[in-house]
């Protein structure tokens, strides 16, 4: 599941910050990143790399991090930047806002 709420200064970005639920029938962690990221520019996941040039190799290791994530049980926060954008993932979602 995502929220996003509207940029009102009509820039690239489409949100301010965008969620997106991750475990059980979900997105593991580092995919939930990926769409989350992509969510607040406004770009389909699949295009991030090409589009937007992120690449979350770049930033962190998925497996690291989908490990890391599952293994901490309810008292984990990984937080890291991505190409302008400030995220947190916890135990259940990850949270994107742009950088300011």
């Amino acid at each position: 599941m995502s929220s996003a709420t509207a940029d009102s200064r009509g820039h690239g970005r489409v949100s301010e910050h965008v969620r997106v639920e991750h475990g059980g029938a979900g997105p593991s962690p580092s995919r939930a990143v990926i769409e989350a990221v992509a969510g607040a520019a406004g770009i389909d996941p699949i295009d991030l790399g090409d589009e937007a040039g992120i690449v979350l190799y770049d930033h962190v290791e998925p497996d690291a991090l989908d490990a890391l994530v599952s293994h901490a049980g309810t008292d984990v926060d990984v937080s890291l930047s991505v190409a302008g954008y400030e995220v947190s993932v916890d135990a259940t979602a990850v949270v994107v806002e742009p950088t300011r």
